[in-house]
């Protein structure tokens, strides 16, 4: 089916890039370091540093930076596994709750905290991406 979330691939982006994401016309832009494009479904990484009892929400920490992990309930594999200090990766969709604040809603999540590599490449991950899409804008769309 074409026209779909997931005809493009997730956007990988720090918790500080989904912060800034202004919402235009029921889609969600990232507008910064030179580039503009839609993010429909997005890739964050981070250590997660507070969890609900029934693990349906997580706060999620990359570096300065946290956010609110929603829906964690319904990934693959189910929640059970999660817990405060781990490293992991998170796909989901941007959401805004009801105070405004940012959320990411989970449609995947694993733990990354066997591999310190994860944690420590993850910055320069997002930065050569971005580099990519300055020189290819097509890579934009």
């Amino acid at each position: 089916m074409s026209g779909g979330k997931f005809d493009l691939p997730a956007r990988k982006l720090l918790v500080q890039d989904v912060l800034m994401l202004k919402n235009k016309g029921g889609h969600w832009n990232y507008s910064e370091d030179g580039l503009s494009f839609n993010v429909s479904v997005l890739w964050v990484q981070g250590q997660v540093v507070a969890c609900k009892k029934d693990k349906s929400e997580v706060c999620l920490q990359d570096g300065d930076f946290k956010i609110n992990i929603i829906n964690c309930r319904n990934i693959p594999g189910g929640n059970s596994w999660i817990s405060e200090g781990q490293y992991v990766m998170v796909v989901g969709g941007v959401e805004q709750d009801s105070s405004g604040k940012r959320a990411v809603r989970a449609i995947k999540m694993a733990d990354l905290s066997i591999n310190a590599v994860h944690q420590s490449t993850w910055n320069h991950e997002v930065a050569e991406i971005k580099m990519l899409m300055r020189e290819n804008p097509d890579m934009c769309r």
